[in-house]
């Protein structure tokens, strides 16, 4: 083949995955802590204070997806035909994601819609990451890559982490929605926070200030988000140590 002005970006490109992932599960875990401190203040400091970092990593991601999926020269003949789908795609979700999120959380915006862009966006990288580690691509041999598993465990992490990153969301945005000294009961009601009944004096016996603890539903919906997130950081720290050697050996 002769000279093609494409570079190959994929080491950077699961470089910026991997700090995208770190910085999500940072940012999780902070919020976390916030939640189980009824701190409502510094949650939404975490999370404003995740906004940049996040915007500038999604950026990145998405401009190097559209990259890939713009100028890739290969064909099928050359082994390497569909990956700029396989690996373009799911890179400018990752950035859209990110960037979504970005804006969402530096103007302080309900986090529902971000987690629901997360959710769909995780679904598709499902699917991608199954027919990428289950294609026939010859006789015997499965996945469009040379690391069929390392991919699709990277792939299925991001997955996971974007499918929990919905009911992450909604449970951040409730608590937020209804602060007090206790978690809000879940409910469908759309009464104003302000109707809720005050305490009485018969009520506050013994409890002048109830312990607050976050229902168990609560952590079995939020905690999967940052779990997930994590792995998903270190499936992309193995994967670009697993991959960096031979793209630098022989770029394209």
């Amino acid at each position: 083949m002769g000279f093609t002005p494409f570079v190959d970006d994929l080491g950077f490109v699961v470089a910026l995955i991997l700090a995208g992932a770190v910085v999500l599960t940072y940012t999780a875990i902070r919020g976390f802590m916030s939640l189980l401190r009824n701190d409502p203040a510094q949650l939404r400091s975490s999370i404003k204070g995740s906004a940049i970092p996040a915007g500038i990593i999604g950026f990145l991601a998405l401009a190097l997806g559209l990259f890939t999926e713009f100028t890739w020269p290969f064909l099928l003949s050359d082994g390497l035909g569909s990956y700029n789908i396989f690996f373009g795609d799911i890179t400018t979700l990752f950035g859209m994601v990110l960037v979504v999120y970005s804006i969402v959380a530096f103007y302080g915006l309900k986090l529902e819609y971000a987690g629901l862009f997360g959710f769909v966006a995780g679904v598709i990288t499902a699917w991608y990451g199954y027919w990428g580690y289950t294609t026939l691509v010859s006789p015997g041999v499965l996945g469009l890559t040379k690391d069929p598993l390392e991919t699709f465990l990277l792939y299925g992490a991001f997955a996971a982490a974007g499918v929990f990153s919905l009911p992450a969301a909604l449970i951040v945005d409730w608590y937020l929605d209804h602060p007090g000294p206790t978690f809000a009961k879940v409910s469908l009601s759309l009464r104003p926070i302000s109707d809720r009944a005050e305490p009485t004096a018969k009520d506050g016996e013994g409890a002048a200030n109830p312990r607050f603890h976050l229902p168990y539903y609560v952590y079995l919906l939020a905690m999967w988000f940052p779990i997930f997130m994590c792995l998903a950081a270190i499936a992309a720290w193995f994967y670009i140590g697993d991959i960096l050697p031979g793209h630098l050996a022989s770029p394209p």
